[in-house]
């Protein structure tokens, strides 16, 4: 029994004494440091200034209580901030651009921008994107790092094309005809906000799929996931009544990095204040509404064309002849309505009433188009054993008035004239 014991103990020194080895004579970030001070020997020594360099090799770390971080990414990347490494490979390289100018590391730290685990200090469990671990936040790369530049910005901006790209397309698609963002939107499909915060294990790429994505989103199946949705909408679930909008990859990609920047977790530090928007005209402010919430349904500027299943009429209604079904067949009769709609908001409240031609039918259609984007309208079926098509929601919640009245007007403006 004793010699078991002893053996036991023998056994217990030696691995305490391995990890201890491991963790501490022969880290990883022990060894970069050590190249750090060779280096920087190297340039003193080819200098004709000499400089005292005192770093002291220990563990680093950035310690931020009010971000809920901890990052000892400095104790390999101890170049960060010095330019003389701005030629050398990673970790001892000097941070790209003039990032650091802006965002102090001390205050910011790492992983706010580049995800990873802050905490770890073996490359592998530090970039997190093992195909077997399933990490939750794998460090992110470009073009995807652009997404987290808006846990505190707030406004699109010159070092993020790919961002900028994607919250342009996701505006343009009519995207909230069926989601909703912070609580605006359809009701046929999920909120988004949150979107980039959605756990692994619940929102993954297809199997299918799985092998010839992942690698490509440095095993962030979030990315990979988010990415599939919107390339191929019928990947998951197989009975998606999502549109194709048929999106390029270069476009897929950049709706990604969009969407993973709708995220809910405070990152611990406030946003930068949002600069007040300049007000739109009236059209401007239709058009931007019809962008938003119509053109998935109704087409780029109500052109329509698009399929509606089992619905008698087949598409979608087009909406560019709106001026024609209001009884409105002259330019200047057209521009008066509008110039109406501008100055009272609705046509109902004109005082006096506009000098237009039949104008209580042209009031009674601007009506009936007005009570159905507010009220909703059902489509009617083909078979009426069949699917259910899609139906005209009720936008009475989400697009305030004067925003529905100034799509309508903006819907009249389409309407060529010169036919």
């Amino acid at each position: 029994m004793k010699i078991l014991l002893y053996i036991s103990s023998i056994v217990v020194f030696l691995f305490t004494g391995l990890f201890y080895f491991q963790e501490n004579i022969f880290a990883e970030w022990r060894g970069h440091q050590l190249a750090y001070l060779r280096q920087l020997k190297q340039i003193n020594q080819d200098s004709e200034h000499q400089e005292e360099e005192n770093l002291s090799i220990k563990l680093q770390q950035i310690y931020l209580p009010e971000m809920n971080r901890i990052d000892r990414c400095v104790s390999c990347h101890v170049t960060i901030e010095d330019p003389r490494f701005a030629d050398k490979k990673n970790p001892l390289k000097t941070h790209p651009g003039n990032y650091l100018e802006k965002h102090d590391p001390e205050k910011f730290g790492c992983t706010i921008c580049h995800d990873g685990q802050g905490r770890a200090i073996v490359w592998d469990d530090v970039r997190a994107d093992s195909k077997e671990k399933f990490w939750e936040k794998p460090i992110i790369k470009k073009p995807f790092l652009e997404a987290n530049c808006f846990r505190c910005h707030v406004k699109p901006l010159s070092e993020t094309p790919t961002y900028n790209r994607g919250k342009y397309l996701f505006e343009t698609s009519g995207c909230l005809g069926c989601h909703k963002r912070d609580g605006r939107g359809g009701y046929l499909a999920a909120e988004l906000r949150g979107l980039g915060d959605a756990s692994v294990h619940q929102k993954y790429p297809t199997n299918s799929l799985d092998p010839k994505l992942l690698p490509k989103f440095n095993y962030n199946r979030n990315l990979a996931y988010i990415y599939e949705s919107v390339r191929f909408p019928k990947a998951q679930p197989e009975d998606s009544v999502m549109f194709d909008f048929k999106f390029s990859h270069d476009d897929a990609l950049a709706l990604t990095v969009y969407l993973k920047s709708l995220s809910i977790k405070q990152p611990g530090i406030e946003k930068l204040p949002q600069e007040p928007e300049k007000p739109l005209t009236l059209l401007a402010r239709g058009k931007k509404t019809f962008q938003l919430f119509c053109s998935a349904c109704h087409g780029e500027n109500g052109k329509g064309g698009v399929k509606n299943r089992n619905y008698q009429k087949d598409v979608m209604p087009t909406l560019n002849l709106i001026a024609e079904k209001m009884f409105l067949y002259e330019k200047e009769d057209a521009d008066a309505v509008i110039e109406a709609i501008n100055e009272f908001g609705d046509l109902n409240l004109t005082d006096p009433e506009p000098d237009i031609p039949g104008f209580n039918r042209v009031l009674a259609q601007f009506t009936a188009v007005r009570d159905i984007i507010l009220n909703g309208n059902s489509a009617a079926k083909k078979d009426p054993e069949g699917p259910a098509p899609f139906n005209m929601p009720s936008w009475r919640k989400s697009i305030p008035r004067k925003d529905v009245t100034s799509t309508i007007a903006f819907m009249i403006s389409l309407y060529d004239f010169e036919e």
